[in-house]
């Protein structure tokens, strides 16, 4: 669903199974669930998609919840009575985006199965949903908001994002969420609060 009355129709329907207050909203015949780590969480135990140690899947947890954290931060807890200026945008970046950039790819530096060549990820050798959490994470920032030179500086991190981006089911995705023509993409996350990102960033640029 992507309007208001659609949403605020499955937002009613999801009440008369368990109560829920706001989108994100997971839908699977009878069951629901909404709170993005929570919807996430039940599909990755679905699809096998979980760490397989406890401990590492705890830490998964942690990064997802790294992840969301990250989103509230960009979007100011979805324009949370202020928007975006060129300067603040740029205070961000330089320190705490640049923080979490950091976590990130040190996490991927610490998985002992990574190599200096080849596939990486973030818990073993093969994808969990926390590979999928980061690059959602990492696809806006680079291609909503053009800052692949900014992103450029943690090598594992990039290793990571090209290497999630050519998967089939993503290159699937994408193509419905970003069509050849930008204006009808998706956005990341909509409304003032992804104008005042895009116009600072492109202040910054000199554009």
């Amino acid at each position: 669903v992507e309007t208001y009355p659609e949403i605020k129709k499955a937002l009613d329907e999801g009440k008369k199974s368990y109560p829920v207050f706001a989108v994100p909203l997971l839908e699977i015949g009878s069951f629901r669930c909404s709170q993005m780590p929570a919807c996430v969480l039940h599909l990755a135990k679905i699809l096998k998609m979980e760490p397989e140690e406890e401990q590492e899947k705890t830490l998964a947890l942690m990064m997802l919840l790294n992840c969301n954290d990250i989103l509230d931060n960009v979007t100011i807890n979805g324009g949370h009575y202020k928007m975006w200026e060129a300067e603040s945008w740029k205070t961000f970046q330089d320190e705490r985006l640049a923080k979490w950039m950091l976590v990130l790819d040190s996490a991927l530096q610490k998985n002992p199965s990574n190599s200096s060549q080849g596939d990486v990820f973030f818990f073993g050798k093969g994808v969990t949903y926390v590979d999928f959490a980061v690059l959602a994470v990492i696809e806006g920032l680079v291609d909503e908001f053009g800052l692949k030179e900014y992103v450029s500086k943690y090598t594992y991190l990039v290793r990571h994002f090209e290497q999630m981006s050519s998967r089939k089911s993503v290159q699937r995705l994408w193509a419905r969420q970003k069509p050849a023509d930008r204006s009808k993409w998706y956005k990341w996350c909509g409304g003032q609060i992804q104008a005042s990102i895009e116009s600072s960033i492109a202040k910054l640029k000199g554009n």
